[in-house]
């Protein structure tokens, strides 16, 4: 059987279809159909509460590891790609532009290791901030 829904869009609005009877079609309400992404995005929810902290930590580590080397490897690659505008064959640029291009490069690279350096920092709560007295 196969359930799709209708053009009309309403809330468990399907379109049922049995290919063994024939190819009939039938209209009615039935219950929603819950898609395997859902599911999927269901389980992994129920599942992360159950994960101790070392799973999670090493789950941590690898998500990292993995979007840290995508996200290297396009800057990179970005990198590379401005590097072929230093060609003064086929290009033309002044000091100006070249000293613009690398203090707004600079920037964002001193704001990413801020970044990196103060999530590594230990935490201190100022307690003192915590109290209200009348």
């Amino acid at each position: 059987m196969v359930r799709k829904k209708t053009e009309s869009g309403g809330e468990g609005d399907f379109i049922e279809q049995d290919r063994n009877a024939g190819g009939g079609i039938e209209t009615g309400t039935q219950d929603r159909v819950e898609f395997p992404h859902e599911d999927a995005s269901e389980e992994a929810r129920s599942s992360a509460a159950l994960v101790g902290q070392t799973d999670r930590a090493s789950i941590k580590r690898a998500n990292f590891s993995r979007l840290a080397s995508k996200r290297v490897s396009r800057v990179l690659e970005r990198l590379s790609v401005l590097k072929q505008l230093s060609n003064t064959n086929t290009y033309e640029w002044n000091q100006d532009q070249h000293d613009k291009i690398f203090n707004a490069i600079d920037e964002q690279l001193k704001e990413v290791r801020k970044a990196f350096e103060a999530a590594k920092k230990p935490k201190v709560r100022d307690k003192s901030q915590l109290r209200f007295e009348v």
